[in-house]
This record gives structure tokens, C-alpha cells and sequence, in this order.
């Protein structure tokens, strides 16, 4: 599926894992095709920190891929993370996931970047100019938090997607509404469109009203329903309809993104596992199971967004 121009909903899915600590393939499946079929998702994300992606071996990351593209189908697109501190081996991965039926790669940057590739805008340059040669499949950049170190200045941004005719899109997470708001209007200055997906999930209907065309979100791993009801109404101009999806989606924010944060995608899987779509919760280590006052705060916040039970999927 060819992703230029394609906003909408792009949830961040999932790694569903069994007591044994092995991908659970009906599980992930099932999770992988009931965001799939979701109305307003135009793209599956695989392989990122949401699928907790850094514990996953190469042939894992590409099996994920596989099972993605086997139960998407050909309306929604499969989007694959490449999540690597060497550009070798982000060439690599972003090869492998083309063969394995990715539409589009969602490119992290390097984790050595914090230390202060900002002030050397070269590196960024020469590492998604690099991936992207390696690969037909074109490229989606994540901008992280300013915070974080790895957020790119607003100039390397604009240059990246101006020298780089293979970058689409810009999965914006700055987490600062500025920020934002500068990145959004540069990129929008360009001679060719660049697809802007806010990730800045504590005010999404703020970055959405700013003109943002979509979300790429692992709370969307939850709630991709509710945030497609968001979507469609800022984009009619509903004020009263977008609030009332924002109203749902907020305890679910407060419940996930909450110190540690490190947790948050952990509390995703909890989520589905008490709503019944994952037999399991279980996380690979070093995360651990949640507290149980953390989960009985997911349970609560899963009542107020008014989310219901979903039938789970058993290990065959």
C-alpha cells in the first residue's frame, strides 16, 4: 500500500507474549487484525517501543512484519520500526523489513543522539540518508521529545524532509505544543507534502486542531477506536464530538502515561489482557509485572473511557 498522503489512524500495536515468554501468535494475530479492521486506521505500526521492539531477536522483528502484513490486507498499511545504534544495522533491518511486507519504515534515531547529535545536524543527515538509500519503501521519521535529547532541531527536520524525497512523514512527539506548532507550520511551508502524525497523546486534540492529519500512538494500541472518533471530528469541525473523545480518552492518559514511564506500554498490555483481548500480560524482562494498584487504576480508568470486555484469543 503506498502511504504518501495518508493521515488517520496509525496505532502502535502490541507484542503479545505467552507465560513462557514466546511470542503468542493467535494472540498477536488477533490483536494485529482487530486494529486492522478498526474504522479510521490506515496503517498497522509494528516493531516499536510500543511492541517492545528492543526485546525482540532480528527473525522475531521480521516475523511480527510477516503476521502484519498476512492480516492487514490490502486497504491498511503495515509500518515497521527500526530501532538500531548502527546504521549498518539499521540498513539491514530496514532491507529485511521491506521483504517482509512493510509499506513504510518508522525510523527511530539512535540512542547516542541524546548526547548531542543537535548540534552536529550532519549525523542526522547522514544516517536517514543512509537508511533510506538501503530501501525502496519509504521512510517515516519520529521526532521525540525535546526533552529526550533526540528530538531534532526544527532546521534538521525541514532538511531532512527536503533532501530526502523518501521521508513521507514525520511522527511528531516534541511534547511541547511550540515546538509543535513550529515543526508543523515548517513542514507545511515545503514544496511536496509531508504527512504529520501527532504522538503528543496528553493533548491530542490540541496538536489534532493545529492541523495535525493523524495519530501514531501506542495508546492506539487501546483505544484506536476512540481516537479515530477524535480524528473525524476535528477534521468536520466538531468541537462537541471532538471533546467528547478526548473526555473518554483522558483517564486512559492519566492511567498509562504516568511515572514511571517506562511502564506505560506495559500498562497497554495489562489493559488488553483486563479487557480480555490478550490471554496474558506478560512482559519480557527487565520490565516486571504491574502493582496491583497500578492495574486496579487501569481497570478503573478502562470503566471511565467506557471500553468494554473483548473475546480473547487462545494459544493453539
Amino acid at each position: 500500500m503506498d502511504l504518501r498522503g495518508v493521515g488517520g489512524i496509525w496505532p502502535a500495536a502490541l507484542t503479545p507474549f505467552g507465560p513462557d515468554g514466546a511470542i503468542d501468535d493467535g494472540a498477536l494475530e488477533a490483536h494485529l487484525r482487530h486494529l486492522a479492521e478498526t474504522r479510521g486506521v490506515s496503517a498497522v505500526v509494528v516493531n516499536g517501543h510500543a511492541g517492545e521492539v528492543t526485546s525482540l531477536d532480528r527473525g522475531e522483528r521480521m516475523h511480527v512484519i510477516e503476521s502484519a502484513r498476512r492480516v492487514a490486507g490490502p486497504g491498511v498499511g503495515v509500518v515497521a520500526g527500526v530501532i538500531a545504534d548502527d546504521t549498518r544495522v539499521a540498513r539491514q533491518l530496514a532491507r529485511e523489513a521491506e521483504r517482509a511486507g512493510a509499506d513504510a519504515i518508522l525510523l527511530f534515531p539512535p540512542s547516542l543522539f541524546a548526547l548531542g547529535a543537535r548540534l552536529r545536524p550532519e549525523m542526522a543527515r547522514a544516517f536517514v540518508g543512509e537508511v533510506a538509500e538501503a530501501t525502496a519503501v519509504p521512510l517515516a521519521i519520529f521526532q521525540l521529545a525535546v526533552a529526550s535529547g533526540l528530538g531534532h532541531t526544527r532546521e534538521t527536520l525541514v532538511r531532512l524532509c527536503e533532501e530526502i524525497p523518501s521521508v513521507i512523514a514525520v511522527k511528531e512527539g516534541s511534547d511541547d505544543p511550540v515546538t509543535y506548532e513550529d515543526n508543523l507550520r515548517a513542514l507545511r511551508a515545503l514544496s511536496r507534502p509531508i504527512t504529520v502524525l501527532t504522538t503528543n497523546n496528553t493533548w491530542l486534540l490540541a496538536s489534532l486542531a493545529m492541523g495535525g492529519d493523524g495519530i501514531l500512538s501506542g495508546m492506539g494500541s487501546v483505544a484506536a477506536d476512540i481516537q479515530a472518533d477524535l480524528y473525524r471530528a476535528v477534521k468536520a469541525g466538531d468541537v462537541g464530538a471532538a471533546r467528547r473523545a478526548s473526555d473518554r480518552l483522558f483517564p486512559l492518559t492519566q492511567a498509562f502515561y504516568r511515572p514511571p514511564l517506562l511502564d506505560m506500554h506495559n500498562r497497554m498490555k495489562t489493559a488488553l489482557h483486563l479487557l480480555g483481548e490478550l490471554p496474558h500480560a506478560t512482559v519480557r524482562t527487565p520490565l516486571l509485572p504491574l502493582p496491583p494498584d497500578d492495574v486496579a487504576r487501569i481497570g478503573a480508568a478502562l470503566a471511565a473511557a467506557g471500553l468494554e470486555r473483548r473475546e480473547a484469543v487462545r494459544r493453539g
